[in-house]
């Protein structure tokens, strides 16, 4: 998550220095049902949303920042513990 820049827009538990806020807090990610109000939060829409979020909402602000599919199932897999 370092790598990508996750915590300069993210507060995310766990994960030094992230204290941003310029994207939603991911404070309990887990417990939500949607990811941007238009997909399932499962653990495929969660990586398509880490790797591609232009294709779930072309207006998002989140950047495609290249993930790739290895690292977005780990950040899915992590954000999904957070409840």
């Amino acid at each position: 998550m370092q790598q990508y820049g996750c915590p300069s827009c993210h507060v995310i538990p766990g994960v030094k220095g992230a204290s941003g806020h310029v994207g939603p807090p991911l404070t309990e990610i887990a417990l939500r049902t949607y990811l941007a109000g238009r997909i399932l939060n499962t653990p495929e829409g969660l990586m398509r949303w880490v790797m591609h979020p232009k294709s779930v909402d072309e207006k998002t602000a989140m950047p495609e920042m290249n993930v790739t599919e290895r690292d977005a199932a780990d950040i899915a897999s992590f954000l999904l513990t957070l409840r």
